[in-house]
């Protein structure tokens, strides 16, 4: 009897090791198909897609492995640490945002954990949740005398609960408990026993009936699905924002090019300067004046060059590269294919632009929901008020005893039924909850009312900084033209001995200045059309970050559908 007792002993603790080893990893598993399965609900849901995106991280370098020594976007490889570069392209650019960008591999990460916390919320709800513990004991004494202390016990409790939404909880519960003193021969020394239960709880008064109980729970789902909502224009903003960037890295290049050729420039001035000072046409000053110019532009030339070092170091980070990544922007191609192309134009009225903000921005969906909220919130505090009045119904099953465990006695079950009452005498706690409830209601309408001013406000001014970014454009071309026939003919009339160095120079800086300002205004109205087209949800962006302008915007139809209360008036 102890040599198998001993085997069983064994046996159970080898099998709660394997349990214990691989509970993670199975926990893990079932954690993330809940998760995916909810992150495709929630697409379905508010997106009308049933793919759910991929959380999984690929760093280019980490602190605990051997530094990347390249990283590879299509068949191209990017040095790290090298001294080389090569030239990167928007698409590709875009393409490794997608890929290893760490503030959107955050949001991923965001928005899979809120996945993760619903499907664990929503145990008990679709199906009964099941819970429960396993434990056991053994252990051995020597007291005086000549039979030791030996024994070993252990306990098993699963159970299941179900809610409901009308506030009732049903407890389905079986124990299981068995002991041994490991002494041979009398079998009543082994002792097991179980019990089977059941309990139903259902409200009567507070906090029964009207959906209540089910409250938190409907706000996570439709939270969840406004999250949703919001990575996918996250996934858009982001584009615009490494598409915005790129092209303010391309600006600072030109502008590296054009205080280039500013430099070769002046010392064609200054090579002429000294031969009329020489022909005794000018005087020294003249030429000190314009050998001045030339070494302020040389050191405008350093310093732009810095900037464009900065910009572009800060530009990795936002794509998720290593600093010491060996790229470049690919300038001049790039700017000269959108100058080509000029300011695209956008065929939306401002209105029109308004009334889809207002149907399409995310950020709408919560502050309408803050209102709905707001009036469940009173209805929530004045539920307080009722008394608490509790129904309790069980019945329990015991087995047949001392050792057989399996057989339940069913027809000696015990049954209870039970009513509590319970009331608070003193309602000023729930008397002010209740008032603040109401002020908070009456607050929530006025902050909505002042959020959709904003939205609006926000739109046209986008809208009109996008129309004076594209009159920018055209003025700039123009003064360019200008700034240009100037340079030429002040150059022509300084070698004729018709216009001093000083007229060459100012004619000079201003044709910098020219150049530099179209090629500002041009990467301003391309951005801030891009920005705008994102906040109004018309980019369509795929998996590798891969921007198309939509002729239609992603709006909440799907959602205001399921939240009536979303779509405003």
């Amino acid at each position: 009897m102890l040599r198998r007792t001993g085997k069983r002993v064994a046996l159970a603790a080898i099998l709660a090791a394997v349990i214990a080893g691989c509970t993670p990893n199975q926990y893990g598993r079932q954690a993330d198909k809940a998760a995916y399965k909810a992150l495709a609900g929630g697409q379905a849901a508010s997106l009308g897609e049933s793919k759910p995106f991929d959380v999984r991280y690929e760093p280019f370098r980490s602190s605990d492995q051997e530094p990347c020594r390249g990283i590879t976007v299509g068949r191209k490889v990017v040095p790290i640490g090298e001294g080389q570069s090569v030239v990167v392209t928007l698409e590709e650019c875009l393409e490794i945002a997608f890929r290893n960008g760490r503030e959107y591999q955050g949001r991923k990460e965001d928005t899979y954990a809120l996945a993760l916390n619903l499907a664990n919320m929503r145990r008990g709800w679709d199906a009964p949740v099941f819970s429960g513990d396993l434990a056991g004991e053994i252990g051995a004494s020597r007291q005086p005398g000549p039979d030791p202390d030996n024994s070993a016990s252990s306990s098993a409790g699963p159970s299941l609960e179900q809610r409901f939404r009308q506030g009732a909880v049903l407890t389905l519960a079986a124990t299981l408990d068995w002991s041994t003193d490991f002494l041979p021969g009398s079998g009543s020394d082994n002792l097991a026993n179980s019990l089977l239960e059941a309990n139903l709880t259902q409200p009567l008064l507070q906090g029964a009936w009207r959906g209540l109980a089910y409250e938190n729970q409907y706000r996570l789902e439709r939270d969840f699905l406004f999250a949703v909502f919001a990575y996918e224009r996250f996934r858009q903003t982001f584009a615009a924002r490494v598409y915005g960037q790129y092209y303010s890295v391309l600006r600072q290049r030109d502008q590296l090019e054009n205080d280039r050729m500013s430099i070769e420039r002046q010392k064609t001035t200054l090579a002429v300067t000294k031969v009329q000072v020489e022909g005794g046409m000018l005087t020294r000053i003249d030429e000190d004046r314009a050998e001045q110019a030339l070494l302020n532009a040389q050191v405008s030339f350093e310093q732009s060059q810095q900037s464009y070092r900065n910009s572009l170091d800060t530009f990795k980070i936002l794509i998720g590269l290593p600093v010491e990544a060996g790229m470049e922007v690919d300038y001049p191609a790039t700017l000269h294919e959108l100058a080509k192309a000029g300011p695209l134009p956008i065929d939306l009225a401002e209105d029109a632009a308004v009334r889809i903000a207002l149907a399409a921005r995310p950020d709408v969906l919560t502050e309408r929901a803050k209102v709905r909220d707001a009036a469940r919130n009173v209805d929530m505090a004045a539920d307080k008020f009722l008394p608490q009045l509790d129904v309790e119904m069980g019945i329990s099953a015991p087995s047949e005893p001392p050792h057989n465990f399996q057989e339940v006695r069913f027809d000696r079950h015990a049954r209870f039924a039970k009513a509590t009452f319970n009331y608070q005498l003193d309602q000023t706690d729930n008397r002010d909850s209740y008032c603040l409830a109401v002020i908070a209601r009456q607050k929530s309408g006025r902050d909505l009312d002042e959020f959709l001013d904003r939205v609006v406000l926000d739109v046209r001014a986008a809208y009109r900084e996008l129309v004076q970014s594209k009159q920018s454009y055209e003025l700039q071309e123009r003064s360019v033209v200008i700034a240009t026939r100037r340079h030429r003919l002040a150059q022509l009339q300084q070698k004729q001995g018709e216009l001093s160095p000083t007229d060459v120079l100012d004619a000079e800086q201003d044709l910098r200045q020219a150049e530099n300002g179209r090629t500002s205004a041009l990467v301003s109205y391309n951005n801030t059309r891009v920005r705008f087209l994102a906040d109004l949800g018309l980019l369509d962006v795929n998996e590798k970050g891969s921007v198309h302008e939509r002729t239609e915007p992603i709006k909440f139809d799907r959602i205001g559908r399921r939240y009536p209360y979303v779509q405003g008036d």
